[in-house]
């Protein structure tokens, strides 16, 4: 992006939640973060799933942001450092089953993403991923929405919930995995959708 009217109304509207902005950027930048996450894995699959990680951090953060440089400069830098986790993770652990598959949902979430441009067809979308969140498994359920809606950060979760920080965080990620499936599942994945709703629309902080 080049800085311009519109993309200063990009970011005002970034800055206010609005799921235009997500959608804006996510078609900006996405891609390029999955080429750049890919590159660093070797693992297509778990470059998505460190890519909109890294979507769902920063509009968490989107009030420390108002110039673009700045956030394309966060996206790159929070790729990186997911991926070298993600590396040195894999030298302790065997691969997760199915790590290194081929991503088989990316056309479902394109045809998904284009169906939800619609308000009304994305508001009811939006009902049936809360539906979603509401029957998923303990502890994952509560992390989910201690975190992303009450949004208490982790040390905050570990203590009310009497846990460990590391098993929050363990919770946490499992959580986003569990969701992402059963949407895709249900034919209900669309990831600029779901960065929304984990970040801005759980904790009601849209404008």
């Amino acid at each position: 992006m080049t800085l311009s009217p519109r993309n200063q109304q990009v970011v005002d509207e970034f800055q206010r939640g609005h799921f235009t902005a997500v959608k804006e950027m996510y078609d900006e930048y996405y891609p390029a973060l999955v080429d750049f996450g890919t590159q660093l894995t070797l693992n297509k699959a778990e470059a998505h799933h460190i890519a909109q990680e890294t979507f769902i951090k920063l509009f968490q953060m989107r009030h420390r942001f108002d110039k673009l440089p700045d956030i394309k400069a966060f996206l790159y830098i929070t790729v990186r450092n997911i991926c070298f986790a993600y590396l040195r993770s894999e030298k302790e652990t065997a691969p997760a089953p199915g790590a290194g598959s081929e991503v088989d949902w990316e056309e479902q979430s394109l045809i998904a993403t284009a169906r939800f441009e619609e308000g009304a067809q994305r508001e009811e979308a939006i009902c049936k991923i809360t539906k979603t969140v509401d029957e998923l498994p303990e502890p994952e359920q509560t992390v989910f929405k201690t975190i992303f809606c009450n949004r208490l950060t982790i040390p905050d979760t570990a203590k009310q919930m009497k846990l460990t920080p590391v098993a929050v965080t363990q919770h946490r990620i499992n959580a986003i995995r569990l969701l992402r499936e059963r949407l895709i599942k249900a034919g209900l994945f669309s990831a600029p959708l779901f960065i929304f709703y984990v970040a801005v629309f759980c904790g009601g902080q849209t404008e």
